[in-house]
């Protein structure tokens, strides 16, 4: 009975409208990142009068506005969904990522999942039959609320629980 492995189910999955949401939001802040990180560039580059500035825009112009995007998106992503299950838009929302028992991917997954971001038309994979994106299901991968998801692993660990108090107590006499 205490060996039972729980498995996420379709149910808590995220709404296509809050993953929509996800992606708005994220979009946006990494358009913002990318802001402050230029301007904290700028910043340093003049308080030490270094020459950075010039570099980083001859790097961007090199990999034009969207190869910039989709550096900083990859390190937004990369770094946010490791350390925190979460990115921005996905704590607005309230969903986390998780693997297929309910808890956080290791970085294998999180980086196979970045990875799959670069596949054209990866946003509007969520039209086939599975119903996940292709960085969801390659990397093996759920976001899911994280409400329904702490409530419904509650409920199968509890209910998973049900005699085991009695078996160990039967062992003692």
């Amino acid at each position: 009975m205490g060996t039972s492995v729980y498995v996420v189910e379709k149910k808590i999955l995220t709404s296509d409208r809050d993953r929509f949401f996800n992606c708005l939001i994220d979009f946006v802040f990494i358009l913002v990142t990318i802001f402050i990180f230029t301007l904290l560039v700028v910043i340093t580059g003049n308080i030490l009068q270094w020459a950075i500035y010039e570099i980083l825009v001859e790097i961007m112009i090199k990999l034009g506005m969207f190869g910039t995007y989709l550096s900083f998106a990859m390190f937004y992503y990369l770094v946010l969904e490791a350390f925190f299950g979460r990115t921005i838009g996905k704590i607005i929302t309230g969903s986390i990522v998780v693997n297929e028992n309910g808890l956080r991917p290791n970085f294998k997954a999180i980086c196979i999942r970045t990875l799959c971001r670069l596949i054209p038309f990866d946003a509007l994979s969520f039209l086939g039959k599975s119903e996940r994106i292709w960085h969801d299901s390659i990397s093996k991968t759920f976001v899911v609320e994280k409400k329904d998801l702490e409530n419904d692993m509650e409920m199968f660990y509890s209910l998973n629980l049900i005699g085991v108090n009695d078996a160990n107590e039967s062992k003692l006499y």
